[in-house]
């Protein structure tokens, strides 16, 4: 790591990844050679981002043995303990309506601000969401943070998906802790409301951005939520296991998800398996949407389903903004937002939710 740190500091060429076991070297190494001489401070910064947290694998060896260590696993643990109260409060007001079809805009709110939720607008151990009334007043005051909102478009897509028995859903996964529970709860609500029959999670290859969520990570919230304290989000996390037990909850943990690829870059097995068995790509986290837009500047304006035509499936992405890109929005909203703040594009306090139907 010190020296990794060193290359940094001397703005070194971006070096080739040696084979240390991880599946993806050689897709790494082809992927570098498309970038001849850009250093660490001239790459593109998808490529420094997500190369930086492949040699911080490499360096600690995740390939190299079955039992290696997640470097960053004291601070997930310290997300997911400082959450608890909150979770429990959650599950509390929540439970009811896992399985109301009604209910599904609710839950891809809580989905989209789960961090949110977190840090700032749901204070941790004050079970303000045992309140019906502060709680839908926690999403009403996010709705107006909201630049882009396509859910009567997804609310009908997954009214189909009931009216056909259930689908397929893929939920691209980003952050672990609260986060991570928000998306789990998604998922029950979308298997028990009859709109999906799985639950396909995404996850990461090997560590990387320090939270997001590895398989291990969501088995391990899984466990230490059913096993806590806390005993509405214990009852919550056992309907959890038994998801994963029968097979309605499935983690799956290609490289690519790993990697700075724009989402049209897909590898053609996994482009084939998502165009011939999902009925919907739920995309979480700003990394992710950056590559959905390939990580360009397109006009602000640009509207979403033009810009992610290429996708093989219904894409819908549920981000609050940490870049300055994005598409999709109202020229109005926009110009509302920056009056209002002025780093209205980065410090993640406003959102979209985009669909891109097929």
């Amino acid at each position: 790591l010190d020296a990794l740190r060193a290359e940094i500091l001397a703005a070194a060429p971006l070096a080739p990844l040696a084979d240390d076991g991880g599946d993806d070297v050689e897709a790494w190494n082809a992927l570098l050679a498309e970038a001849p001489g850009e250093t660490w401070l001239s790459a593109p910064w998808l490529l420094s981002e997500f190369y930086l947290y492949r040699r911080v694998a490499a360096a600690t060896a995740w390939f190299g043995s079955a039992n290696a260590p997640d470097v960053f696993d004291k601070s997930k643990a310290a997300g997911l303990a400082s959450a608890g109260a909150t979770l429990d409060a959650l599950g509390e007001r929540c439970a009811a309506l896992l399985a109301d079809p009604g209910s599904s805009a609710l839950f891809l709110s809580i989905a989209l601000w789960g961090n949110r939720m977190d840090l700032s607008l749901w204070p941790a151990g004050a079970n303000v969401a045992a309140s019906a009334e502060a709680f839908d007043g926690v999403l009403d005051a996010s709705q107006k943070q909201l630049l882009a909102d396509d859910t009567p478009a997804v609310l009908e897509l997954l009214d189909q998906m009931r009216a056909k028995g259930g689908g397929v859903v893929d939920l691209v996964v980003d952050n672990a802790g609260f986060e991570l529970c928000t998306d789990l709860l998604l998922a029950e609500h979308l298997v028990a409301s009859g709109a999906a029959k799985t639950v396909r999670f995404r996850v990461k290859h090997h560590p990387t951005f320090v939270s997001d969520a590895l398989e291990k990570d969501v088995d391990g919230h899984i466990a230490s939520l059913a096993s806590g304290a806390f005993p509405a989000a214990a009852r919550v996390a056992e309907a959890w296991r038994e998801r994963r037990a029968s097979g309605a909850f499935a983690c799956f943990a290609e490289p690519y998800w790993a990697m700075p690829y724009a989402l049209w870059r897909m590898p053609s097995a996994l482009r084939d398996e998502l165009a011939s068995t999902s009925d919907l790509v739920v995309v979480k986290g700003d990394a992710n949407y950056r590559r959905a837009l390939g990580d360009r500047p397109w006009p602000l304006d640009a509207p979403f389903a033009e810009v992610c035509s290429y996708a093989p499936a219904p894409l819908l992405c549920l981000r609050t903004l940490k870049a300055e890109l994005g598409c999709g929005m109202a020229p109005e909203k926009t110009a509302a937002a920056a009056a209002d703040d002025v780093t209205w594009l980065t410090d993640g306090k406003w959102g979209v939710v985009h669909l891109a139907p097929k």
